[in-house]
C-alpha cells in the first residue's frame, strides 16, 4: 500500500500537519488468487474428510461366518487380505485363552510368539499375587517373520495359518481356526 505524502499548512494558531489517508491500490495478483482459491480448497478439504471418515467407518473387518467364534476377536491379517512378506500374523482372543500358531505347516515355537498380557489381570486361581506381573494373556498372539526365525518371511502368493486356542482354565478344550491370505 502507498501512503499519500504529509502536507504542512500554516494557520493562525500555528503550523498544522495534515495527513491524508493511505491510497488504495489494487490487490496484488496473489491476494486475488488467494481470495478465489480458499473457499474451493476448504470445500475440497471438508468433502475429503467426510469421504475418509465414511470409508473408515464402513471398512468390514468382521470375520467370515465360517471362522466366527466367540473366543476370537480378530485375525491378523484378515482372511483374503494382501500383505507384505514381513507382516505380523496372529490371533486376537478374548481374555482367558491361550493359543499356538502354525504358519504354512511350520509350528511357531512359543518363544517366537509375542503375547500381549494384561498387568492387572489375575492368575488361574482368581487372585493376583503380584500386581503388575504379567500373569494372564488378554488376547493377542502375534508372530513377526524375521531373519533367524522358523519362518523368516512369508512366502509369495498364498499363506495359511492355523491357530489352535483353548481356555486357560481347560487346556483340553482345544479349538482351531484356519485362514489364508496373500503376500504381494
Amino acid at each position: 500500500m502507498t501512503i499519500a505524502p504529509t502536507h504542512r499548512c500554516a494557520s493562525r494558531t500555528g503550523t498544522m500537519e495534515v495527513v491524508t489517508k493511505p491510497l488504495h491500490s489494487k490487490p496484488s495478483r496473489a491476494e486475488r488468487l488467494a481470495k478465489k482459491a480458499i473457499p474451493p480448497l476448504g470445500l475440497l478439504l471438508g468433502v475429503s474428510i467426510f469421504v475418509i471418515a465414511f470409508v473408515v467407518a464402513n471398512t468390514d473387518d468382521t470375520l467370515p461366518p465360517e471362522i466366527a467364534n466367540p473366543a476370537i476377536d480378530s485375525l491378523t491379517p484378515l482372511p483374503g487380505a494382501e500383505v507384505l512378506r514381513q507382516s505380523q500374523v496372529g490371533v486376537d482372543l478374548i481374555s482367558g485363552y491361550a493359543a499356538e500358531l502354525v504358519i504354512n505347516g511350520v509350528p511357531i515355537p512359543p518363544d517366537q510368539v509375542n503375547i500381549l498380557r494384561d498387568p492387572n489381570s489375575s492368575d488361574n486361581t482368581g487372585t493376583n499375587p503380584q500386581p503388575g506381573r504379567f500373569d494372564q494373556t488378554i488376547n493377542r498372539f502375534l508372530y513377526q517373520p524375521l531373519e533367524g526365525r522358523v519362518v523368516p518371511a512369508l512366502k509369495g502368493d498364498e499363506n495359511c495359518v492355523i491357530a489352535a486356542f483353548w481356555p486357560i482354565s481347560d487346556p483340553t478344550a482345544i479349538e482351531s481356526v484356519e485362514w489364508c491370505f496373500t503376500v504381494a
